[in-house]
């Protein structure tokens, strides 16, 4: 192990081992090699350079500004731990979450997992009913009004139950509401463990975050074979449809397939990527009523112009708002991520 290496150590050991804290200490490594060998390419020795190094960056709370590391090291939210691996001194009110608490949280996640891949799919189901209905009883003229009202019963009572089912997954791991929102101080053997269990399950979450990105990817075939088929009538609302499943389907895998993935980010203090479950809260909010938005748009659209042959075109550009909205959070989250 080389001087430097011992020095970040000593200089990294009284504080947590947060995903942010390694970040850190890799980019302050890779800092002070860099002036090292900037000091020998000026004549120095390794010895003098790379005591120059260390007097130079001084303790962390000097350089925590730079590696942006103000938060984790503040006096007032920083754990001393002592060479033991227990908590030497309590000066945050956060508790230590150890390795048996941390199991019995992924054994909860798996639990509940299926019930947010059921949850979140419904809410992209939900217009289905109400597109068949149209389809199938008038694809090219205004609906009658039972078709409308039925349909939208169907939509509601969807959208119902997908909140429903989130706020029993929630019950499920109020136990556990400490570690969800993050408000706990990993203990110096809760990164091994997360890390143990990602390699355990790697295999079968790439396989189904494979399938379900391969889902969303074909999820467009149905609208373009469908749609060219025909311009107007059933077959356009159809295809509509058979995106939406597939879209719906992909989602089911993917969340239900990646609660691995979903449990060990709690447990780093990273967040994932789902709109619905984002961090922000107006992101949050748009994702809640994204759909039902749709939905309204649709039929107001159809409504009022009676063209509904053509007004399904509003599905395809929904889903890609969507995919955009998604691709928008993934990047809110990675920079506020600590």
């Amino acid at each position: 192990m080389s001087v430097i290496d011992s020095y970040l150590d000593t200089l990294f050991a009284p504080y947590p081992d947060s995903s942010r804290m390694r970040s850190a200490r890799i980019e302050l490594r890779a800092m002070m090699e860099d002036k090292q060998q900037e000091l020998m390419d000026r004549g120095h020795s390794e010895a003098q350079a790379v005591g120059t190094v260390i007097a130079e960056f001084g303790s962390l709370e000097e350089v925590a500004p730079v590696l942006g590391i103000d938060r984790e090291i503040g006096a007032a939210t920083s754990p001393r731990f002592g060479a033991d691996g227990t908590l030497a001194e309590d000066v945050r009110t956060d508790p230590v979450l150890d390795t048996d608490r941390a199991h019995q949280y992924v054994q909860a996640v798996r639990a509940a997992q299926p019930i947010s891949a059921i949850a979140i799919p419904l809410f992209v189901l939900s217009p289905v009913p109400l597109l068949t209905l149209i389809a199938f009883t008038s694809p090219d003229t205004d609906p009658a009004s039972w078709v409308v009202i039925t349909g939208l019963v169907l939509l509601l009572g969807a959208i119902a139950l997908g909140v429903l089912l989130l706020f029993v997954r929630g019950a499920r791991l109020a136990d556990y509401e400490d570690i969800s929102e993050g408000r706990f101080t990993p203990a110096p053997t809760l990164h091994e463990y997360t890390q143990e269990l990602r390699r355990t399950h790697r295999r079968s979450s790439t396989f189904t975050s494979a399938a379900a990105i391969a889902l969303w990817i074909l999820s467009a075939v149905p609208i373009l074979v469908l749609g060219n088929l025909r311009q107007d009538g059933m077959l356009p609302l159809l295809g509509v449809c058979g995106t939406l499943l597939m879209v719906a389907l992909g989602l089911l895998i993917y969340i239900h397939g990646t609660w691995v993935d979903s449990a060990a980010s709690t447990l780093e203090q990273e967040t994932d990527d789902l709109p619905e479950t984002s961090r922000s809260p107006v992101v949050r909010v748009i994702a809640a009523v994204f759909w039902p938005l749709t939905v309204a748009i649709y039929l107001g659209w159809s409504f009022v112009t009676g063209d509904w042959g053509s007004t399904w075109v509003i599905w395809p550009v929904a889903g890609v708002l969507y995919a955009a909205l998604w691709a928008a959070n993934s990047a809110l989250e990675s920079v506020s991520r600590p």
